[in-house]
C-alpha cells in the first residue's frame, strides 16, 4: 500500500493551558498530510480552482488514543488512500510520537463544481488524477 509520512515538530503553541496537546490543530495537520500525500503523486489539489472545481471535506472521524503532555518531540502522521470510486476518496491517518499512536483518523472527500454542489466525476473531468488515485488503491503505483 502506498503511504506517506509527514513530520510535524511540536511546539508550545500546539499545547493548551493544562499542557496537553490541543485537539484544534488536528484538522490542519490532517489537511497538510493529505496535501503532501497527493502532491507526492503529482496531484495538485490547490490547482482545482483553475478548472472551476474545489475540494470538499465530506466527513472526518478522529479517534484520540493517547493524551500527550507538552513535549518538544516530533509527531509523524502516516497517510494512505484506502478507497477511491471516481467520485469519493477516503483517506486513513495514523499519528504517532516515539512509536506511540496518539490518534487515528479517516476522512472522505469529493471534488465539487464551483457552480453547483454536486460531486464531480473525476473519471470524466479529471481522468489523469482519477487514474492515479485508482492505481494507488489497487497497489499498482
Amino acid at each position: 500500500m502506498y503511504e506517506k509520512v509527514i513530520k510535524f515538530q511540536l511546539k508550545n503553541k500546539f499545547f493548551n493551558e493544562a499542557g496537553y496537546l490541543d485537539n484544534k490543530y488536528i484538522y490542519d495537520w490532517l489537511t497538510l498530510a493529505r496535501k503532501y500525500f497527493l502532491s507526492s503523486l503529482g496531484v495538485d489539489i490547490d490547482s482545482l480552482g483553475q478548472y472551476g472545481f474545489y475540494y470538499s471535506d465530506n466527513e472526518i472521524k478522529i479517534s484520540i488514543n493517547e493524551n500527550i503532555k507538552q513535549t518538544n518531540k516530533d509527531m509523524y502522521i502516516k497517510v494512505s488512500l484506502s478507497k477511491h470510486s471516481g467520485v469519493k476518496s477516503i483517506f486513513l491517518y495514523e499519528a504517532s510520537i516515539d512509536g506511540i499512536i496518539i490518534f487515528t483518523a479517516s476522512s472522505s472527500h469529493n471534488i465539487l463544481s464551483s457552480d453547483s454542489e454536486r460531486a464531480v466525476r473525476m473519471d470524466r473531468y479529471l481522468p489523469k488524477w482519477d487514474q492515479i488515485l485508482k492505481d494507488v488503491v489497487n497497489n499498482e503505483l
